[in-house]
């Protein structure tokens, strides 16, 4: 297929190290499973679509596909929505049988949480390139804008509740990931290059 560079940061494999330690379900390998076939539907679907990926990076915030040439908004959108369409099929697949419920879980919520209409994420990205291809591509960016915002704050408030009343801090580990991902965007380095993001 032709996939390019492959780079695998130290923090990805501090996060997954992390993880593995502090998984007793078993659920860390089926996470990475679920995530590989989502970035398999992305690349599938790049490569359908006529683009090629240049750099693939592998990070603690996700992974960045970065393709050689820009893909046209209808190509883009599609693309961003074929990593959430493999795993909501793998989760229909796998909820058919009992041994399957738990990766079929994970797929599910995975296709879920990557479809929130926020900018690095596959539904934002599919958001903005119908807005562009039916407004022009200024309305896009300040609608994402706008979004980004009001998704993190709901997901940081969302969380803290969570976090106050039952203890569970998986929503407030989000929307910290959603935070740094914006804080990123704004004053960290910038690509402008095609990016997909899996959690």
């Amino acid at each position: 297929m032709g996939l390019g560079r492959v780079e695998v940061t130290g923090g990805f494999l501090l996060l997954l190290a992390w993880l593995n330690y502090l998984d007793r379900s078993f659920l860390v390998p089926m996470a990475v499973l679920a995530c590989g076939a989502h970035e398999l539907g992305h690349l599938l679907a790049i490569r359908l679509l006529g683009g090629a990926v240049r750099e693939i990076r592998l990070t603690a915030i996700g992974a960045e596909l970065v393709l050689s040439g820009p893909l046209g908004y209808w190509q883009e959108g599609a693309a961003a929505l074929a990593g959430p369409g493999v795993n909501l099929l793998l989760a229909l697949l796998c909820c058919q049988f009992s041994w399957g419920l738990s990766f079929a879980g994970l797929n599910l919520v995975l296709a879920l949480f990557n479809l929130l209409p926020i900018g690095r994420l596959d539904g934002g990205r599919a958001l903005y390139c119908t807005l562009a291809l039916l407004a022009g591509p200024g309305l896009a960016a300040g609608a994402r804008s706008w979004l980004d915002l009001l998704c993190t704050a709901a997901a940081l408030a969302a969380g803290l509740a969570l976090a106050a009343v039952w203890g569970n801090v998986t929503l407030l580990l989000a929307g910290l990931w959603m935070l740094a991902v914006l804080l990123w965007d704004k004053f960290g380095r910038r690509r402008g290059k095609f990016r997909i993001f899996w959690k």
